[in-house]
């Protein structure tokens, strides 16, 4: 597993936890010890591996992830990402624990000053890189991952009934919070400080997202959309790498290859050459990047689940991970991996409170304005009610809404929500899936970091502060990012969207109607798990692969060990699904991916 675990305080002997290698034979490993300090690393070979680095004051630091660029009194300044440590080593020595805020990337990491007597763990600005923490009687422990915690004295790890049904309701556990007993995350933006000697912990928020917009025409945004993202893009790939992009049909990857200089591997995962496959093909040529079309098949689920077990953190179901079943060959194809994660989060609609509209047949449409959260009861019942939740059947644990309610605070200072606070309800419900990005419904990123090194220009600290100055009402109404690509490659700009069927230069509106009509075609046809989209309709998976029923059978003890969990129910619940009686194969991935983690069987077998 790529990135590093460790233990600060009393006697941090040990063993520090690990899990095998996505990619076997890819990873560098290394443990550093002494009577204050134990951390354990793993990194893919050619990033960072020879840490900790010591600084010029006599510090030492660790850091999975990378830098790109650091904020001067002059201006900004592009750094080599694979010097990430050197560079945060030779920033603390400067400027002491401040030197965080100073950096644009996406990072985790510790820095141990013996002369200070203090280790400090710190995360970027939003938790692109998470860290757990346990807390015990005399040490903190840490890991990047929720599964390899090490388990200090003074604790004892076990499940949260509220939180493993909120993982079982949401996809995720929000916030600070993990289904694991005396496991927390640190929040995003934070740097924690331990006093080696008293114990003492401090810690220090260093950035928070504020919506403040700007009134000015959807023009100037998206001329700055494209100023900031072509930056953005140089900046992760100007080190003379051999970079691949994951490749969809869509306009997010799209932009990334219109913007991007360098030679690039287009990655795109399909069932053959569906309407999906085909725009990604044309989209790719016309762009000048080698297409690797990756055929899934109907097993892949299965792989997918066996591969997303061990590095799971309660962060989507494991589909979520997408390019665990072609690690290998994307690890041996390329050094570093793109993506146009984050797009419709930052620029698009996906996290605005917008007004529905309802038409025969289930069918919504979403109209172009924006529907604000009056208050905390008004943002609960949206959570509730957002297209994420799923109430399954075999769940017996808290009410959803019951435990949302218990991680919500409002007072004169803020909203603080499952650990994190926000600015106000309205700040809160704009920046919910992106602060920390673990709020997210997916694994891809996750499970992409552990395949290769991955960079997410969408992330960029000038493009985040760009979409916190943009009103809503643009980004319901317009999309940069579209204009974008049609910008930067006027024959990409021409090719369809896969979704839509239109070309990126039709108005949002045409595509969001689009997409609804796109959509209802696509469902006329026979049933198969095999789609004309980007990915496999997981409900025919269930029906036709037994690995699901099989994980269920082989954990029947688990489950009856699980208090908020049904086994009855469940077994119920599947046959049912499989006697399209109904469609529950999300309920059941979510159930499963917690049933085949490692660290599940550890708990329960206590």
């Amino acid at each position: 597993m790529v990135g590093f675990t460790g233990v600060v305080g009393g006697d941090p002997a040990g063993d520090l936890r690990t899990v095998p290698e996505t990619v076997a034979g890819g990873e560098t490993t290394g443990t550093y010890r002494d009577a204050d300090i134990a951390v354990r690393t793993a990194f893919h070979d050619g990033s960072t591996v020879d840490q900790p680095v010591e600084g010029p004051d006599g510090a030492l630091v660790w850091v999975w992830g990378e830098v790109y660029s650091v904020d001067d009194d002059d201006g900004r300044r592009s750094v080599d990402p694979r010097r990430t440590a050197a560079v945060c080593a030779a920033e603390h020595a400067a400027h002491g624990l401040d030197f965080v805020d100073r950096l644009d990337g996406e990072f985790v990491g510790c820095v141990y000053d013996p002369s200070a007597g203090t280790a400090a763990l710190f995360v970027d600005r939003l938790g692109a890189r998470p860290l757990y923490l346990a807390a015990g009687d005399d040490r903190l422990a840490f890991s990047t991952n929720v599964q390899t915690v090490p388990e200090p004295p003074g604790v004892s790890f076990g499940f949260d009934d509220a939180y493993l049904s909120e993982y079982l309701y949401a996809r995720r556990v929000f916030g600070t919070k993990t289904p694991v007993t005396g496991v927390t995350q640190l929040p995003p933006a934070t740097v924690l400080t331990r006093d080696l000697d008293s114990g003492e912990t401090t810690r220090e928020r260093y950035w928070t997202p504020r919506y403040r917009p700007v009134d000015k025409p959807a023009s100037y945004f998206a001329r700055e959309f494209r100023e900031r993202f072509a930056k953005a893009v140089a900046d992760r790939t100007d080190d003379g790498r051999d970079y691949g992009l994951l490749m969809s049909g869509g306009s997010d990857s799209r932009a990334v290859l219109a913007a991007a200089d360098a030679d690039l591997a287009a990655y795109h995962l399909a069932d053959g050459e569906n309407r999906e496959a085909r725009t990604a093909r044309r989209a790719a040529e016309a762009g000048g990047a080698r297409f690797e079309r990756l055929d899934r098949g109907p097993g892949y689920h299965a792989t997918l689940l066996e591969r997303a077990a061990p590095i799971q953190e309660f962060v989507g179901p494991f589909h979520t991970g997408h390019t665990l079943g072609f690690a290998e060959e994307i690890a041996s194809g390329v050094d570093t991996l793109l993506t146009g994660l984050y797009s419709d989060d930052l620029f698009g609609a996906w996290s605005v409170p917008q007004r529905t509209v309802q038409l025969p047949a289930g069918v919504e449409l979403y109209p172009p304005f924006v529907d604000r959260v009056p208050d905390v009861d008004g943002f609960l019942d949206r959570r509730v009610a957002s297209g994420e939740t799923r109430q399954p059947s075999y769940l017996t644990g808290p009410a959803y809404r019951e435990i949302l309610a218990e991680n919500t605070a409002a007072g004169s200072d803020g909203v603080a929500f499952h650990g994190v606070g926000y600015e106000s309800i309205q700040q809160l419900s704009l920046h919910t899936s992106l602060f920390p990005i673990t709020n997210g419904i997916g694994f891809d990123l996750f499970s992409a970091l552990q395949v290769a090194p991955t960079r997410n220009p969408f992330l960029d600290r000038r493009l985040i502060d760009l979409h916190l100055s943009m009103p809503l009402a643009h980004r319901l109404r317009h999309d940069v990012v579209q204009r974008a690509v049609a910008s930067f490659d006027d024959s990409l700009g021409r090719i369809p969207h896969a979704s839509s069927r239109l070309p990126m230069s039709y108005p949002k509106a045409a595509h969001a109607v689009g997409k609804r009509v796109s959509n209802q075609l696509d469902e006329l046809g026979p049933a198969s798990y095999r789609t004309e989209g980007p990915w496999q309709d997981k409900n025919e998976v269930v029906r036709n692969s037994d690995f699901v029923g099989d994980a269920i059978a082989a954990n029947e003890e688990t489950i009856r060990a699980l208090s908020p969990l049904d086994r009855d129910v469940t077994e119920r619940m599947y046959r049912r699904h499989r006697d399209r009686e109904a469609n529950v194969g999300e309920e059941l991935y979510r159930l499963v991916t917690v049933l085949e983690m490692p660290l599940t069987r550890r708990l329960v077998d206590r």
